[in-house]
């Protein structure tokens, strides 16, 4: 009889102990703003990243959660990085998802996207929400990256490349990114941080306007003769970032009351350089606003045909060449 009881009471302890554990390990009611973000460092230990899942709202005990873990044989196995939950998991299923690895997702700025259009880019592969990299503040970025002193936004500085992130980055975390990349590849080639923003400027100028290196060169230094000289820079590429407000894609062709735009970008109405670059130059352009070359020049179109720039040594054959390579192909 009294082993009988015993089995009996066992069984109900075991099953009580059995329904509390399963209990904890079922998904959180909800999630606290979703998505939820949780980052795991690489090389933190177990603890630690157990206490991050349980702060972010993602398990019920963490307890229960390590002695899963670890019962399991996967609390050893869980990768760093950073992972997003929209919805709330079972802790089997989040431990699965960390022990798998979290999904990079890449990403492309090709050369002369621009800042807008980065952002509704990172918006569409779900890793920044849309807006935030626009809103940015990189104000405490300064001591770490000087080339951004006094700079009023990050237009220019992203450079082109190809990134991986995950979903749901920190803006901050991919700002640090490309930034580091900036840093790394194209920095060099300038002579101080002081010139770094106008050589930007005029190299999204040649980004949107001539493929080809060699004539990119000449044309930087005609721009720095007009700019010299006070004379102004009429590059279509400001207009059209005026018009679009800071986006070339899906933007219409330009008309002639478009030159008239009031806007800072217009180089048509305002001598000089732009506020910001217009877009995030290569570094192939860059360079070429760097090794600029002196040439009889002081003016230049482009053939809409070949794209070859054509160049031209007063206004007047400017003139002509604009009847015969823009007027008469139309």
């Amino acid at each position: 009889m009294k082993i009988a009881i015993l089995l009996i009471v066992g069984s109900l302890v075991v099953s009580a102990v059995s329904g509390f554990f399963v209990e904890n390990l079922r998904p959180v009611e909800y999630l606290k703003d979703p998505p939820v973000v949780l980052d795991i460092p690489q090389g933190i230990g177990f603890n630690e990243i157990t206490e991050r899942i349980k702060t972010a709202g993602l398990i019920r005990s963490k307890k229960i959660f390590k002695t899963y873990a670890v019962l399991s044989g996967k609390a050893n196995r869980i990768q760093g990085g950073g992972y997003s939950f929209s919805a709330p998991v079972s802790a089997l299923e989040l431990l699965k998802i960390l022990t798998e690895g979290p999904r990079e997702i890449s990403m492309t700025i090709f050369p002369g996207m621009t800042l807008k259009e980065i952002d509704a880019r990172l918006s569409e592969l779900s890793i920044v929400v849309k807006g935030k990299l626009l809103d940015f503040n990189f104000d405490n970025l300064t001591t770490e990256y000087p080339f951004l002193k006094g700079v009023d936004s990050l237009e220019g500085y992203l450079l082109p490349d190809t990134y991986y992130f995950y979903e749901n980055t920190r803006p901050e975390t991919l700002v640090r990114k490309i930034l580091d990349n900036f840093k790394e590849r194209a920095l060099p080639f300038f002579r101080t941080n002081d010139n770094v923003a106008n050589v930007l400027k005029i190299a999204s100028f040649l980004e949107k306007e001539i493929p080809d290196n060699d004539e990119r060169r000449i044309a930087a230094g005609i721009i720095e003769k007009r700019l010299k000289n006070g004379i102004f820079l009429q590059i279509d590429a400001t207009v059209i970032y005026a018009k679009c407000s800071g986006r070339f894609l899906d933007c219409p062709e330009l008309f002639k009351d478009d030159f008239k735009i009031k806007s800072p970008y217009n180089t048509y109405l305002h001598v000089g350089l732009t506020p910001t670059p217009i877009g995030n130059p290569s570094v192939e352009a860059i360079k070429s606003v760097i090794e600029k070359k002196n040439s009889p020049y002081w003016y230049y179109l482009s053939d809409p045909k070949t794209k070859k720039t054509i160049f031209s040594k007063d206004f007047d054959e400017h003139n002509r060449n604009r009847v015969k390579y823009l007027l008469n192909n139309r």
